[in-house]
């Protein structure tokens, strides 16, 4: 090996840059010293190894080949080149690449740990099991890190964490520790823990793309989405060919609406692997919303062919309006749904594809039996407990009485604002927001997560251990109005204009309409309201991408319809006419009528492309996305009726409501 003889203090350079994370400057006084030593092993060996950790692959591997070709018996270069194979999954050349390393020189542990990894994806157990003991013999570490694992997976988070403490107060840039901690800390639900210990991996590797990505997938399952994409952005940047990071990002940006965006992250991963599965069925969804339902269609097809174990594809393809699947189709789900090593997500979605398929031929009874399989599947998976939904809902009665709704100043509908439509999901309220954003002034944000963030959050400013919603009782009209501000804050990521009102069409919002009326008194609140049966038949036959956990047990179902109705006759009674019901049927039956009568509350004039609203162009990321493309049909009401042998018992338990 080569080395310049006035390099030295240069490379201890690079090696402090690399220690306090900062990958990109590291890179850059690389290249300055390799411009005066293009034949500098060691500094084409520390580039390679810094290309591959910025995410770029394509551009480490000509340099590690070339280092490797300089010097030979040079056994790290050797090492990172498995590396960057083990992330392309070719586990064959991986497994070449750490073998010849450990042959030049088998003390690192980071090798043996690859050549376990590259076995494992080989499918070798047996070596890959070989490999790992090496690598743990090699590694006090990695020893405590594996023993923590074992006692958080045997359920003591406490012993696992107190390794992990332990073994960074002897390296207190172990990252691998962190992260567990962050892990520990997340399923615990200790959230700001979790969060300060992202935030430092981050602060650690600044330029690294996987402590970005990492916060980046944290703070998107808290439903702090603008944050999240933030940090999804950064490591799409930081680590350009990894085809998850521009999944995940596609992921985060449709849930705040930028279709057009999402779209092309979607495709983007795609381009680095085309055989994510995930990122070709995102590609679908973000196509469907767009309006776009051929291309759709196509990517959906394209992902049941190139995979078909995926079930998301294909229940797609069964919610597209129309759309019939061939013979050989449906006996392909049949095969993927009977597989005994078949995926259980899948095989939900295949049972409700396969239900939507029976469905289309007039066969209500197979239809059901699929629907019952794929519910009671998808029952056994969430968590859902019909006692705590009473309990809560009980504190909010109790704790929104006469009194304290009484207490605000009263609604400001003279001013512009939020439109909320409230309400059980599947019962019309895309429609309505459909129709509300036709008008010129309204814009259509579809289901914002903020009103429940803020319930989250909340503490009594007397008490802290005071949750939502005791809270209230204690706040005052100033902190209530900041409380709104905030909401309207957050908003704005969701809006792509400056129109004088915006809707917010989260359903579960109906428990939080006390808070609604106290924090924002300009909010315009409509109850979207279905038919009972129609509106439990509806959920039932829907498999929801997150939450509505509610619906996967049909009693659980009614029940819940029971609860809903509860606290919407309680919002009657504390605040008459505050809350403006609309049922899904009458609007149905006097499109017109009904319009003008939601026009009219929202204090809007009227506006003829409400009655078009068909024609409305905007993007809809519900369900109901495309049925809002047509005019306004009968189809959907008493569809109920179509699976009537199979209701007698929810029936029972709806009773008291039917009439209603």
């Amino acid at each position: 090996m080569t080395q310049a003889p006035d390099t030295k203090l240069t490379i201890d350079g690079v090696f402090r840059l690399l220690k306090s994370g900062q990958f990109g400057p590291a890179e850059e006084y690389c290249h300055r010293i390799l411009e005066t030593s293009p034949d500098d092993v060691n500094v084409l060996g520390l580039l390679g190894a810094i290309l591959l950790k910025l995410g770029r692959p394509s551009d480490a591997r000509p340099v590690l080949e070339k280092t490797i070709q300089l010097a030979p018996d040079f056994a790290k270069p050797r090492e990172d080149l498995g590396y960057l194979f083990l992330q392309a999954r070719d586990h064959e050349q991986a497994i070449q690449c750490f073998k010849a390393a450990l042959s030049l020189d088998d003390s690192p542990a980071s090798a043996w740990s690859g050549l376990a990894n590259a076995y494992l994806l080989a499918g070798n157990e047996e070596q890959a099991l070989l490999a790992r003991e090496k690598y743990l013999e090699r590694s006090p570490s990695a020893r405590a890190l594996a023993e923590a694992n074992r006692e958080w997976r045997a359920g003591d988070s406490n012993k696992a964490e107190h390794i992990c403490e332990e073994i960074l107060k002897k390296e207190p840039a172990n990252t691998d520790a962190l992260r567990l901690l962050a892990s520990i800390a997340t399923a615990d639900e200790r959230f700001v823990v979790a969060e300060g210990l992202l935030k430092r991996l981050v602060k650690l590797s600044p330029d690294h793309y996987l402590a970005h990505s990492e916060l980046g997938r944290f703070l998107g399952d808290r439903g702090r989405i603008p944050e999240a994409i933030d940090e999804m952005q950064t490591a799409a940047r930081l680590g350009p060919n990894i085809a998850d990071n521009h999944k995940v990002l596609g992921d985060l940006l449709s849930v705040v609406g930028r279709m057009s965006e999402s779209h092309d992250a979607y495709q983007e991963a795609v381009r680095i692997d085309p055989k994510n599965a995930a990122a070709i069925a995102g590609q679908g969804h973000t196509l469907r919303i767009l309006g776009r339902s051929s291309e759709a269609i196509a990517a959906y097809e394209h992902c049941t062919r190139e995979h078909p174990e995926i079930g998301d594809a294909w229940w797609s393809l069964a919610t597209m309006r129309d759309y019939l699947f061939s013979d050989s189709q449906i006996e392909a789900m049949e095969a993927q749904f009977n597989a005994r090593d078949g995926d259980e997500n899948a095989r939900i979605n295949l049972a409700f594809a396969l239900a939507r398929v029976a469905e289309s031929q007039d066969r209500y009874d197979d239809a059901w039996w699929n629907y019952e399989r794929g519910n009671e599947l998808k029952r056994s998976q969430v968590k859902y407990d019909p006692v705590q939904t009473e309990i809560a809902h009980n504190a909010t009665i109790n704790t929104c009485d006469a009194e304290l709704i009484g207490s605000a100043e009263g609604p400001d509908l003279e001013a512009p604002g939020p439109i909320f439509i409230v309400g059980m999901p599947r019962s019309g309220s895309t429609l309505i927001e459909q129709i509300l954003s036709s008008h010129s002034m309204v814009e259509g944000c579809g289901e914002l997560p903020y009103v429940v963030m803020l319930t989250s959050t909340l503490r009594d400013p007397n008490d802290d251990k005071k949750h939502y919603p005791e809270a209230m009782v204690n706040m005052s009209a100033e902190q209530f109005k900041a409380l709104g501000d905030t909401y309207l804050y957050h908003t704005k990521s969701h809006r792509k204009s400056d129109l004088p009102f915006f809707t917010d069409k989260m359903p579960a919002n109906f428990t939080h309409v006390g808070l609604i009326h106290l924090a924002l008194p300009q909010a315009r609140i409509i109850d979207a309201r279905r038919h009972p049966l129609d509106t439990c038949i509806g959920n039932f036959r829907q498999l929801f991408a997150q939450g509505k956990n509610m619906t996967y047990d049909l009693y659980e179902m009614a029940e819940y319809y029971l609860e809903y109705h509860r606290v919407m006759d309680h919002w009657d009674t504390v605040m008459p006419g505050r809350v403006l019901r609309v049922r899904y049927e009458d609007l149905v039956e006097d499109q017109e009528g009904q319009t003008r009568r939601l026009l009219d509350y929202c204090g809007l004039p009227w506006e003829d492309a409400c009655l078009e609203f068909h024609r409305n162009k905007r993007q809809v990321n519900t369900a109901s996305s495309e049925q809002v493309r047509r005019p306004i049909y009968a189809d959907s009401v008493n569809f109920w009726k179509h699976y009537e042998d199979h209701l007698q018992d929810i029936r029972e338990i709806l009773e008291p409501v039917l009439t209603d």
